[in-house]
């Protein structure tokens, strides 16, 4: 079932009292639509998805949009600044996602971009700078990688560009026996005269196991 029929049919259930399911719907599919159609309400009918917005008891009430041309449209509307200028993917979803709802937006936002020759273009000359955060800033993108993202469609909503000293420290591989490396007290002017000899005692004995 397409996402359209989808829609279609949880907006049935919700405005058809007598015959809430199309003929021929196998019983495990009217469970599913019952389940889903939870997260649905049908107002002047309209199909609205009812999400809940983060740290606030009220629902977003976002309009379902079913036809594959006004979601082409609404989606170059979003990317597009009132000065021409072009959004990047999470302001272009970000303004999109405030009013409308499908399955799949973000999926079809990425792709819209990555087809998007004036954005190809920036990138093309994002590329050449030398420090890969400064490209990134540029762009306007996450520091995490869109491979590494297991992000659903509504994960983006409320989520910011990670910077990248917010990044966590990749951890220290601890050093084996064999890579211990004798330092000089010259370079070691606070340490005392007794530490310098216990280092180099315990070096030697080091060497002589190993």
């Amino acid at each position: 079932m397409s996402s359209e029929e989808s829609y279609l049919a949880i907006l049935r259930y919700l405005t058809n009292e007598r015959e809430p399911y199309a003929p021929g719907t196998e019983g495990n599919a009217k469970r599913k639509i019952r389940k889903a159609a939870a997260c649905y309400v049908v107002r002047g009918g309209t199909l609205y998805y009812q999400r809940r917005q983060r740290d606030q008891q009220r629902f977003a009430e976002l309009e379902v949009v079913l036809q594959a041309e006004r979601r082409a449209r609404l989606i170059r509307a979003a990317h597009l600044a009132p000065d021409g200028a072009h959004r990047t993917r999470l302001q272009t979803w970000q303004g999109l996602s405030q009013k409308y709802w499908w399955r799949g937006i973000l999926k079809q936002v990425k792709d819209y971009i990555k087809e998007c020759s004036k954005c190809q273009e920036k990138l093309d000359r994002s590329r050449s700078l030398s420090d890969p955060s400064e490209m990134l800033e540029e762009l306007g993108l996450d520091v995490k990688s869109h491979e590494d993202s297991n992000e659903t469609d509504d994960e983006l909503s409320n989520t910011a560009s990670i910077p990248a000293a917010s990044l966590k420290p990749v951890k220290k591989k601890p050093i084996a026996k064999h890579e211990l490396v004798f330092v000089s007290p010259l370079f070691t002017s606070e340490c005392s005269f007794v530490n310098a000899v216990l280092v180099t005692y315990l070096f030697s004995i080091a060497v002589i196991i190993l």
